[in-house]
């Protein structure tokens, strides 16, 4: 008897969850629910589906119910929303921000501006449940609502207006960013990806190439003013480092941390570490950064040896 009860409740369960899913649907038009998330009757919905793909997976699900399952419009694998995910986040490794051009693609084909765009209308339609739905996305800063293209790129027109004006050039490094906070070095790549491919409007490109724009710029390692930048740069980046280590009794930066002007002290070490290991850091940085913090090329709770 007990056997049965038993049974009985974790059916009545099932067809508990069953109901909860099949509102989810009628409210999102889909099922892609991310395991963390938990909402009123369906508590614990989302781990309850990943409960269905692991039996499913394990060949264990009864058939009645895969096939209730699927009816509704549930997909066995989510290997897309695990590439989108991953994929911005390598965008935002490399770019230092999260505003993927729509017709960005990566290398190995996946339209990651088009998944990008496709996150900011579900959020329009429905900014609290978009965000509970997206926890990885809210964790890596995702920005849901780009502001005004049009004034971004009037702002950005200007600075690099200014910009030619006291350099003489528009040969802006990657990292610049002008007094007012405005990220102009990698405003100029994005303009630059969009050249490439085709997505940037005739009349903006007219617009640029008044002012010098270069699209395929490759100053030579050895150019005088590319070392002159790059060293300043260098310089002001250890300093921050240096800073906020001081601020934080001597630890290192993770990551994903960044100084108390936004700046991203924590990649930019990274990236010290990989040239170090590539063997591609110059002598005077690596004894720069020796003098600082001798701990500087291990990772956070590594130990060295």
């Amino acid at each position: 008897m007990s056997v049965s009860v038993s049974v009985d409740v974790l059916a009545v369960r099932w067809e508990s969850m069953f109901v909860a899913l099949v509102s989810f649907r009628d409210e999102y038009g889909h099922v892609d629910i991310p395991r963390s998330f938990c909402r009123g009757a369906g508590a614990s919905l989302g781990a309850w589906v990943h409960r269905q793909r692991s039996l499913a997976a394990a060949g264990t699900l009864p058939a009645d119910r895969r096939e209730r399952l699927e009816a509704v419009g549930m997909r066995w694998s989510l290997s897309e929303r695990t590439t989108g995910i991953a994929a911005f986040a390598a965008f935002q490794c490399t770019e230092g921000h999260g505003l993927v051009p729509h017709v960005f693609t990566t290398a190995d084909g996946f339209p990651l501006g088009t998944w990008v765009q496709s996150r900011r209308r579900q959020w329009a339609n429905d900014p609290v449940n978009t965000v509970r739905l997206w926890p990885e996305l809210v964790d890596l800063g995702f920005v849901w609502q780009v502001r005004d293209r049009d004034a971004a790129w009037d702002a950005g027109v200007a600075a690099l207006t200014q910009y030619s004006r006291d350099h003489g050039d528009l040969a802006v490094p990657h990292w610049f960013t002008t007094a007012d906070g405005l990220q102009l070095g990698r405003w100029v790549d994005s303009r630059r990806v969009e050249y490439r491919t085709g997505a940037l409007l005739a009349a903006r490109v007219e617009q640029l190439e008044r002012l010098g724009m270069v699209w395929r710029l490759r100053l030579p390692a050895d150019d005088p003013a590319r070392q002159r930048r790059e060293d300043v740069h260098f310089a002001q980046m250890l300093r921050r480092v240096q800073a906020w280590s001081t601020q934080h009794a001597g630890q290192l930066p993770a990551a994903r941390v960044v100084d108390s002007d936004g700046i991203a002290i924590g990649r930019w070490l990274i990236r010290q570490r990989q040239l170090h290991r590539d063997h591609r850091l110059t002598t005077d940085r690596v004894t720069q950064l020796n003098a600082w913090n001798r701990a500087w090329s291990c990772p956070p709770g590594s130990t060295s040896t």
